[in-house]
C-alpha cells in the first residue's frame, strides 16, 4: 500500500513537471508579439491625441506618422523585422482610430533622415505600376526615376501615377549611369537604389535604410544564399568574390553594389564621387578602401527574378561581358592602393633578387 501510495505521488510529481515546462517553454514566446502590438496601439492613440494634425494630405500625414513611429521605437528595444513590421502596423492602427483617419497599407522606417528612391528604367511598363505601388507605401522623401533611352509608355505610367522625379534620357546613357545621374540630383540623406526590372515589397525594404540609419555606410543586398554550389558559379560571381577577398572583406563573399537593392548614405555618395557609382565594383572598392562600413542586413532574391533578355542571356552575353569589365577597372583600382598582388605574398618567386 505505501508503495503504490508512493507512485502515485511520483506519477501527480511527473506531470506537474511536464505541465511546468511546457509553460516555461511558451512563455518564452507566447505573448511578446501580442505585448509589444498593443503597446505600439497605445503609443499610437497617444501620438494622434497629442499632435491632432488630422488634415494634411495622405503623403505628408504618413510622415507625420512616421516622425512619431520613429520617437517612440527610438525609445525601445529593437524589434526582429516580424515583430517590427507587426508592431507598426498595430501603431498605424491606433493613430488612425483616433484621429478618424482611413487605416493605409503604409509601412514605417525606424528613421527620421529623408530618404530617396532612385529607380533606373529602359521600357518597363508592365513592372511600374507594381513599383510604385511598393515606394507609395514608403514615407519617401523623394522618388526618382531614371528613363534610360526607353521608348514605350514609362514616362506617362510614371507621370500619371506617382509624383515622382523623371530624368528622361532618349538615348540610353550606360547601364548603371542612371544611378549616378538619380545620386546626383536626390537631395535626402539615405539613397535606395532600385532597378525597374522588378517590385520589391516595402518590407524588404525597410532593413536597408534601417542599416544605414544605425551607422552603416553601405547595405548590400546578400545574394549569397541564392548563388549556390561554388563548383557551381559563373564568372561574373567568381570575380565578385574575388573582389572583396583581395580588400580584405571575405565575408562579404559575392555581394556587390551591382545587386538591387541597395543603399548608402549620403556621405557614402560624396566619399565615392557621383560618376564612380556608374561603375558598382569601383565604388564597391573605393568605398572599402576609404574605411566605409558595408554590411548585408537581408536578403532578396534577384536572381530569380531578374527579367531574361537577349543581352543577359547565354555564358558569354554582354550584360556579363560589362559586369566583368567593370570589376577588371575596380581590380586595378585595388591594385593602384594596395601594389600589384594586392593582400598576396609571393612565397614562390623572390621577385625582387630576379
Amino acid at each position: 500500500m505505501p508503495k503504490r501510495i508512493r507512485r502515485k505521488k511520483l506519477r501527480v510529481k511527473v506531470k506537474i513537471v511536464r505541465k511546468s515546462r511546457v509553460k516555461r517553454r511558451r512563455g518564452s514566446t507566447a505573448g511578446i508579439l501580442p505585448n509589444w502590438g498593443k503597446r505600439a496601439y497605445t503609443a499610437g492613440r497617444h501620438a494622434a491625441a497629442s499632435t491632432g494634425r488630422t488634415t494634411l494630405p495622405d503623403t505628408d500625414l504618413h510622415k507625420v506618422v512616421n516622425q512619431d513611429w520613429h520617437k517612440w521605437y527610438s525609445s525601445i528595444q529593437r524589434l526582429p523585422w516580424a515583430m517590427y513590421h507587426s508592431a507598426a502596423n498595430q501603431f498605424i492602427e491606433g493613430y488612425c482610430q483616433q484621429s478618424g483617419q482611413h487605416a493605409n497599407r503604409w509601412v514605417l522606417i525606424p528613421t527620421n533622415k529623408t530618404v530617396s528612391a532612385i529607380v533606373t528604367v529602359m521600357n518597363e511598363k508592365e513592372t511600374i505600376p507594381s513599383i510604385l505601388e511598393q515606394l507609395h507605401r514608403l514615407p519617401l522623401h523623394e522618388i526618382i526615376f531614371v528613363l534610360n533611352g526607353s521608348t514605350d509608355e514609362s514616362f506617362e505610367l510614371i507621370r500619371n501615377q506617382s509624383w515622382a522625379t523623371i530624368i528622361h534620357y532618349h538615348s540610353p546613357l550606360g547601364h548603371d549611369v542612371g544611378r549616378a545621374v538619380g545620386a546626383k540630383l536626390s537631395e535626402s540623406d539615405i539613397l535606395l537604389f532600385l532597378d525597374g526590372d522588378f517590385p520589391v515589397l516595402a518590407e524588404h525594404l525597410v532593413p536597408f535604410i534601417a542599416s544605414v540609419e544605425q551607422g552603416t555606410d553601405i547595405a548590400l543586398n546578400n545574394i549569397t544564399p541564392y548563388l549556390g554550389k561554388f563548383s557551381d558559379r559563373d564568372d561574373v560571381t567568381t570575380i565578385k568574390e574575388f573582389v572583396n577577398m583581395s580588400m580584405q572583406r571575405d565575408e562579404l563573399e559575392a555581394n556587390s553594389l551591382t545587386a538591387v537593392p541597395h543603399a548608402m548614405s549620403r556621405h557614402a555618395a560624396q566619399v565615392i564621387g557621383y560618376s564612380n557609382i556608374a561603375v558598382p565594383p569601383l565604388a564597391q572598392v573605393i568605398a572599402l578602401k576609404n574605411g566605409l562600413k558595408v554590411s548585408t542586413p537581408i536578403q532578396v532574391d534577384v536572381i530569380s527574378r531578374n527579367k531574361l533578355r537577349k543581352r543577359n542571356v547565354g555564358s558569354n552575353n554582354s550584360v556579363s561581358e560589362m559586369i566583368i569589365g567593370d570589376h577588371i577597372e575596380a581590380m586595378k583600382a585595388a591594385m593602384n592602393s594596395k601594389g600589384p598582388r594586392l593582400t598576396y605574398p609571393d612565397h614562390i618567386r623572390n621577385r625582387l633578387e630576379a
